[in-house]
């Protein structure tokens, strides 16, 4: 194992070691969409919870990414997040990234005291396994203030687990406002043009600088692997140990942006409560305790013929194929209305009581009814 670490100093004897973290699931352990996302690199996708993959311009790379066991040894992880390179990008043009990155909540960043001279340094620290030695980026992006911060580190092995360790100090000139947008963006580039590159170790004012241009091109074979794990972003000058949360508390804090209400395979769940909008939709209210991080929106994926309405008058489907039609959003987080539509017929009552549930059968698709209030 190699160790880089980066502007360390004494630990801020100050800062609470408890819900330290201003990463959310930086262990990777939360995956309510699934656990593999095939074929990104063609438009923004979120994948493990909290983490998204964006682009820009139009890069030839695609990749896949994983919930991946492979872990630095001895260090308590479960798991890691994997981006394997199906499709490679041999020559990066001018306008052309590709970054893995999370968008951090403004209202819980106000600690860092940004655009006064007491705003506070942070300590990023985290796991990389990576197809190439030599220099990586990663990168703090001030969205509310317009300004970039961009570290170098050293990776000395090529396709080994080490430990990296970086600080930012904090941007006494661009503020983070108070509110449930976005704050600070950490992005780890993969690939990443001439237009998007600048200099390292300074905050500047361009807020689309996002390496240098040391940055390794990591998706330019489709042998390249590339393992993030351990992220952990904190005040202070110094990387203290990973803090291993329960799943329950990462869970929580995950399902305040996004949840699923997923299915087992061949196992019938109970949806919702409803009542008829009319003779051919469902109205149905959902609460949201604690409320999600602002206006939601539902959706569905899975096999539409196996999600069935129980009324007075017997079970009606919403049709073999497709996606269910679903209308209606919250106008905050804590709560949503949304109208269901069936496939055919005119079979409700207004106002009478509906059931909507998920028939799994024999070697039923896991089905999910999700509701999203990501940044």
């Amino acid at each position: 194992m190699a160790i880089s670490t980066i502007g360390a100093s004494a630990l801020d004897s100050g800062v609470s070691q408890l819900g330290k973290n201003l990463i959310q699931n930086g262990s990777f352990v939360v995956a309510q969409r699934g656990t593999s996302f095939t074929g990104l690199g063609t438009a923004a996708a979120y994948t493990l919870d909290r983490w998204k993959v964006d682009i820009n311009g139009s890069p030839q790379a695609r990749v896949t990414i994983t919930q991946d066991t492979d872990v630095p040894s001895g260090q308590g992880f479960a798991s890691s997040l994997k981006i394997d390179v199906t499709t490679a990008e041999s020559a990066v043009a001018a306008g052309e990234t590709f970054h893995v990155f999370q968008n951090i909540e403004a209202q819980n960043l106000q600690l860092l005291a940004y655009n006064t001279a007491s705003a506070k340094t942070m300590a990023l620290s985290f796991w990389f396994k990576s197809p190439k030695s030599g220099t990586h980026c990663v990168t703090i992006d001030n969205q509310d203030g317009g300004s970039t911060y961009i570290r170098e580190f050293t990776v000395a092995s090529a396709d080994t687990w080490e430990k990296h360790s970086v600080t930012f100090p904090g941007d006494t000139a661009a503020g983070i406002n108070n509110d449930n947008g976005t704050g600070l963006t950490l992005i780890f580039p993969l690939i990443n043009g001439t237009t998007y590159q600048g200099t390292a170790n300074t905050w500047t004012g361009s807020g689309t600088q996002w390496s240098t241009s040391n940055q390794q091109n990591l998706l330019d074979n489709t042998a390249n692997n590339i393992y993030i794990a351990g992220v952990q972003l904190e005040v202070g000058s110094v990387a203290t140990d990973f803090e291993h949360e329960n799943y329950g508390t990462t869970l929580a804090k995950c399902q305040r942006y996004f949840r699923n209400t997923i299915q087992q395979s061949g196992v019938n769940k109970h949806m919702f409560h409803g009542v008829a909008y009319n003779t051919t939709r469902v109205w149905m209210h959902v609460d949201f305790q604690p409320p999600m991080r602002g206006a939601v929106t539902a959706g569905y994926t899975g096999t539409a013929s196996q999600i069935y309405i129980r009324y007075a008058g017997g079970t009606n489907g919403i049709g073999s194929t497709g996606t269910p039609s679903i209308q209606g959003s919250g106008s905050d987080g804590s709560s949503i209305e949304f109208l269901l539509d069936i496939a055919s017929g005119t079979p409700f009552t207004v106002g009478e009581g509906i059931d909507v549930v998920m028939v799994g059968g024999s070697g039923g698709s896991a089905n999910s009814f999700y509701f999203d209030a990501e940044l």
